[in-house]
């Protein structure tokens, strides 16, 4: 099972490696991600990646990043060079995994250090992998090492060419990405003869043709002026059948307006960056994309157009729903858990208390003593019954409802959980304002951090919860504040607790508690905080949510009232 859990964990690594990868646009972390996965995978004391820059003698490298050391350990010694050892990595000719560099025949042959500098990190298991775009062009190589011998398997090798491949992909996206913006903006800056305009117009075009993105152009009209072919491949139209159409043939019809007022923002000079919506298929299928748009202009500066780069986010859109719907299930199956394990204490009553009656049937005073308590226990179990049925109607079902009361619901179903490990709760509701919600997705988001508090203080300790009313620049809020004194988070865990599949709790935990937490609260349109301390004199984490009293959800509770009222 462990070796199972191990080779799970890998995979993991590389999916979400592969997902951080490919959603982000900076080099810099594109190649420290991969760099980290790496160095992860292989389980390598340190990892560096070195870019392929070469100067007039064909044999120098830089250093781009580095993992599991600080960058200090490298800043005395020289660059690597063309030599045996490092040769066919940056060559591209294949990848390099010894058991003891130190062993090969090619290590030491070359002048001045004939092997490692003096004062260089030991390294005898080494593993190292080219970074080969898809042209054949090796863009740099990823290193490992370790100061014992045969530390990396085969595995270790063949999950590093997945991640170099991913890399490489990463890498020459940005690069295009970059060439594009370059290309676009010089050619709205530049003031060139026809010929010169020709010239750069068919280098556009080829560069338009061959993005992955989807580039198109429209008219101040919305009229599709072109459509490249990652339009077509996307949306399924053909050129023909797009150019000269009004962009809102792709527009959902609630979403008309939006357009409208984005063709306004065109006209005044406004650009609009990653900005997400929805788009319709020739099949008829909803797209999530992402748009940048900027305005098109004349010689003499007037605006006569747009030019829109669209990337289609419906894959990863799927996978976030997927997600959610895992963490519903996780989360309801830990309720489900909990509440049987607090219906069982009043039913062992009850059947003590039934026991009792039927033994002193003749007492009758007796009998409507035991009878009330029993009478009590039941109603102990139906109040846990209602709750448990609050929590698993509809998530997407609204309501308007106070935090205070939700929080207490949430307490008093995790109460006895904070008795058993000796921590004290301490609530303080102070606010009464009622906002539209999504009942069940807010109770889930304050569970999640309530067991999670639980779970940070195995020994006990505080547990406070605060809701008050705040005021913010754009109205009035509620504060929601969850503290422990627990043992805190790590610093290098902290850029990663809202990751999917991340968690540090590998035998309880789904790694996707927080990630969802986020999705919930940002859908309500408010924000999700925290202040941790590792330090032995005052260590613990407090979590602080913010929502607005005037959620994005008031108006489908009003939409629904009004709809009653009609069929009334």
């Amino acid at each position: 099972m462990g070796l199972l859990n191990s080779d799970q964990r890998k995979l993991e690594l590389v999916v979400q490696s592969g997902l951080l990868l490919a959603k982000n646009l900076d080099l810099q972390t594109i190649v420290q991600a991969a760099t980290d996965a790496g160095l992860e995978l292989c389980g390598a004391q340190f990892g560096a990646f070195f870019y392929n820059v070469l100067d007039k003698h064909g044999e120098r490298y830089a250093l781009y990043t580095l993992s599991g050391v600080a960058r200090e350990k490298f800043a005395k010694f020289p660059m690597p060079r063309n030599t045996g050892v490092f040769a066919p990595t940056f060559e591209g000719t294949g990848i390099v995994r010894s058991a003891d560099i130190t062993k090969d025949p090619r290590y030491g042959q070359n002048a001045p250090y004939k092997g490692m500098p003096e004062g260089h990190l030991p390294v005898r298991s080494y593993l190292a992998v080219p970074v080969k775009a898809s042209s054949g062009e090796v863009l740099g190589g990823l290193f490992y090492g370790h100061e014992e011998a045969g530390i990396f398997e085969l595995e270790c090798e063949e999950l590093l060419a997945m991640v170099a491949a991913q890399a490489a992909a990463a890498i020459e996206n940005v690069r295009l990405r970059e060439q594009l913006t370059r290309k676009i903006a010089d050619l709205e800056k530049s003031k060139l003869n026809l010929m010169n305009v020709s010239g750069h117009v068919t280098a556009l075009a080829a560069i338009v043709e061959s993005s992955d993105d989807v580039i198109l152009s429209k008219d101040l009209n919305g009229r599709i002026t072109s459509w490249n072919q990652a339009a077509v491949q996307i949306f399924g139209f053909s050129k023909e059948e797009m150019v000269g159409r009004p962009i809102f043939d792709l527009v959902p019809a609630h979403l008309h307006e939006e357009e409208r007022a984005i063709l306004g923002r065109i006209r005044n000079g406004e650009k609009l960056e990653n900005y997400e919506t929805l788009r319709l298929s020739k099949d008829g299928r909803t797209l999530h994309v992402d748009l940048g748009i900027s305005p098109l202009r004349d010689s003499s500066g007037a605006v006569v157009g747009s030019s829109s780069i669209l990337r289609d986010l419906t894959r990863r859109k799927n996978m976030e729903k997927a997600l959610i719907q895992a963490e519903k299930l996780a989360a309801a199956g830990r309720m489900a858990a909990t509440i049987a394990h607090e219906i069982n204490n009043p039913l062992e009553a009850v059947l003590n208390l039934v026991f009792l009656i039927k033994t002193n049937a003749a007492n009758s005073s007796q009998v409507l003593a035991y009878a009330e308590d029993a009478e009590t226990e039941l109603i102990r179990i139906a109040h846990l019954a209602r709750q448990t049925l609050g929590f698993y109607r509809e998530h997407s079902a609204v309501a308007l409802i106070s935090i205070s009361s939700l929080v207490a619901d949430v307490l008093r179903i995790y109460g006895p959980r904070c008795k058993t490990v000796g921590a004290l709760v301490k609530a303080s509701l102070n606010s009464e304002a009622r906002l539209v919600l999504r009942t069940g997705e807010m109770m889930q988001v304050i569970s999640n951090l309530i067991i999670n508090a639980i779970y940070a203080m195995p020994d006990g300790g505080d547990l406070s919860v605060t809701v008050e009313d705040i005021m913010k620049d754009d109205g009035p809020a509620v504060r929601l504040s969850i503290e422990d004194t627990g043992c805190g988070i790590p610093h290098q865990h902290r850029e990663r607790i809202f990751e999917p599949f991340f968690t540090t709790r590998h035998t309880i935990g789904t790694g996707i508690g927080l990630f969802i937490a986020r999705q919930f609260v940002e859908g309500h349109g408010g924000t999700i905080e925290f202040e941790t301390s590792t330090d032995p004199s005052g260590h613990g984490t407090c979590f602080s949510i913010v929502l607005p009293q005037q959620t994005v959800y008031a108006d489908i509770l009003l939409d629904s009232q009004l709809n009653r009222s009609v069929r009334f």
